[in-house]
């Protein structure tokens, strides 16, 4: 029976899918499908339609809101906000829906203080969240008076996750060059 079943098995999709075609209403399945299509090109479409499919059978499901909103995020911005918002109104403390949010807001100049607002809440939430940690130091990086408060957060992040692009920066920072 376990030989039968590893057929389906090739790799995350055809595992999905199986599990879908043998289960009836399964929205872990349809978010992990839709997660796995999200990083394979030119399926963009069908990972939001499995996402909104999960949502329709789990609607509190914040983990499918919130990978739905970061898929939306660059062709439906206005949606992605509003499914990141619900995501928070469902789970207040969802530090990776605070730091999408505040992505998504950073591309409206006049929502800069907000987005700087939920980075701050992703930091707070989760102090080893490296991402939140770059994105609150870039927002701090461009408000006047803040430089030293972003150098500072940026470092963390480096000490957490570091690499050459946030050296870098740092370097940039530091140094005004």
């Amino acid at each position: 029976m376990a030989w039968v079943q590893t057929a389906y098995w090739r790799n995350s999709e055809t595992l999905f899918e199986r599990a879908l075609a043998v289960t009836a209403a399964n929205p872990v399945a349809e978010h992990n499908l839709g997660s796995y299509l999200l990083g394979v090109p030119g399926r963009l479409p069908v990972a939001i339609a499995q996402y909104q499919k999960a949502l329709r059978l789990q609607p509190d499901y914040t983990d499918a809101r919130n990978n739905l909103a970061a898929a939306m995020r660059s062709r439906q911005q206005a949606e992605a906000i509003a499914q990141f918002e619900a995501a928070l109104r469902l789970r207040p403390d969802y530090a990776e829906a605070h730091n999408n949010l505040g992505v998504a807001l950073t591309q409206i100049p006049t929502r800069a203080s907000e987005a700087l607002a939920h980075f701050q809440a992703a930091v707070k939430l989760n102090p080893d969240y490296a991402d939140a940690r770059v994105n609150l130091g870039v927002a701090l990086s461009q408000m006047p008076g803040h430089m030293a408060d972003a150098i500072a957060e940026l470092e963390a992040a480096y000490r957490l996750h570091p690499g050459p692009e946030l050296r870098r920066t740092l370097e940039t920072l530091r140094t005004g060059k």
